[in-house]
């Protein structure tokens, strides 16, 4: 008796492994001789442009950066702010460049891409001079005016841009 449920069980299982084979190769003759499937999409928006909003407030951090006054009070627009010697340092910095006559500086901010709180675009600074710089600058969503700050590295390589 156990011997015949066990044969009437196997070939159930062969029946089913054959019907399963069979709708496979016919779905695979159907979708060959089918056309191309095209996607459509309703009422679904499309993705925008990386981030054209940022441009405004990350042109305000780099202005706020190289503004008249002492980097020690400029800290907000730097992440993790600036120690006392790197402050001397870029005041001095600053005050060689004012003097050659390279400020005001404008900024032109292009290729803005944002990745969660990190920012990264590519930063034309153009000196009162007529000097131009370019070169890749990292943002981050911090505690500023403007809501974003520049990473130090990125300040500094800035500022050495500039003057």
């Amino acid at each position: 008796m156990i011997l015949k449920t066990l044969v009437t069980g196997m070939a159930a299982a062969a029946v089913v492994a054959a019907a399963a084979g069979g709708v496979t190769s016919v779905a695979s003759s159907t979708l060959a001789a089918s056309p191309a499937i095209t996607p459509v999409v309703w009422d679904a928006p499309l993705p925008q442009a990386p981030a054209p909003d940022l441009q405004a407030p990350l042109t305000q951090t780099l202005n706020g950066l190289v503004g008249p006054g002492s980097f020690s009070s400029k800290g907000t627009y730097i992440q993790g702010g600036l120690g006392r010697v790197e402050s001397r340092l870029a005041d001095r910095k600053y005050q060689d460049a004012a003097a050659k006559g390279y400020f005001p500086v404008t900024f032109t901010v292009v290729d803005i891409d944002q990745n969660g709180p990190v920012v990264t675009a590519n930063v034309t600074a153009t000196a009162a001079t007529g000097g131009t710089a370019t070169q890749p600058v990292v943002f981050v969503s911090g505690p500023s005016p403007t809501g974003y700050q520049i990473t130090k590295e990125s300040a500094l390589a800035v500022m050495s841009a500039v003057g």
